[in-house]
């Protein structure tokens, strides 16, 4: 059954660019398009940003993965990132002590058109255990090179949610940071306090899991449609983040909130 034709709500080139200004501006962000996202409703680079820390004393800068955009419908993340990208020659000198890895906008063709899914209707973010995955979820893999992150945040919203929150994945003996990230963001804006959020139990805006959990062992080893967080976490990756905003705030606030959460997790990887 053929799908319905899906409207054009956002401008793509409008990211593309951001993240242009950006290059002019930043010496040290390097931009590598991947290549092309082609559809019928048009070709969408695609980029995998680098971001180099300061390279003079110790220790030698950490490497961060920041994302956006996974999700189309979800446009908070993306614009995060395009403003993480506008204020970084602003931010505090402890931002320096890390190597980002950064993809704007993981699924150009959902950003545009406004949906989950891709322009094949796929879910991106059930694809990183695939042996055939697409060709978007191919060059994220490329991007981050099976690395072992110390921070991996992956920005993300939720329609149904009238307050933020958080899934936290922390390899063994690593504790949890989320609680504080959850109260930096409860200063101003609301939280999602319910017992359980998508299924899951949460304390306070927070779904936690560790290596010790059974259930989650479990069901990393039992799905096939892994999320990107999983696919972060089984490379070794200390911390990977998912943070979720409400839609019913406005642009700036909600890519606040992502930045605002981003921000919280340095300073804690900056004083470990």
């Amino acid at each position: 059954m053929k799908r319905p034709a899906i409207q054009k709500i956002r401008n793509y080139q409008e990211v593309v660019n951001a993240i242009g200004q950006a290059s002019r501006t930043l010496p040290d962000l390097k931009v590598v398009e991947l290549g092309a996202v082609e559809t019928a409703a048009g070709r969408y680079p695609f980029f995998h940003l680098t971001l180099k820390g300061a390279r003079t004393g110790n220790p030698k800068p950490r490497p961060v993965y920041i994302g956006g955009g996974i999700h189309g419908d979800e446009p908070g993340g993306v614009w995060a990132v395009l403003e993480f990208l506008r204020r970084y020659k602003t931010l505090p000198d402890r931002y320096q002590h890390f190597d980002y890895t950064i993809l704007p906008c993981t699924n150009p063709f959902g950003y545009e058109h406004n949906t989950r899914l891709n322009a094949d209707g796929i879910d991106l973010n059930r694809q990183f255990r695939s042996p055939s995955p697409p060709i978007e979820v191919q060059w994220v893999k490329k991007a981050a090179g099976d690395r072992s992150f110390q921070l991996a945040m992956e920005f993300h919203e939720d329609v149904d949610t009238e307050g933020f929150y958080l899934y936290e994945l922390t390899q063994k003996n690593e504790p949890s940071w989320g609680r504080e990230m959850i109260a930096r963001i409860g200063e101003k804006y609301p939280i999602n306090r319910n017992e359980e959020i998508e299924g899951m139990p949460a304390e306070e805006g927070l779904i936690h899991r560790q290596p010790g959990d059974i259930d989650f062992r479990k069901i990393m080893e039992q799905r096939a449609d892994w999320p990107q967080a999983f696919y972060h976490y089984a490379n070794g990756s200390q911390r990977c983040y998912t943070t979720e905003t409400p839609v019913h705030l406005t642009r700036e606030e909600r890519a606040e909130i992502h930045l605002t959460a981003l921000d919280a997790a340095l300073r804690k990887l900056w004083e470990s």
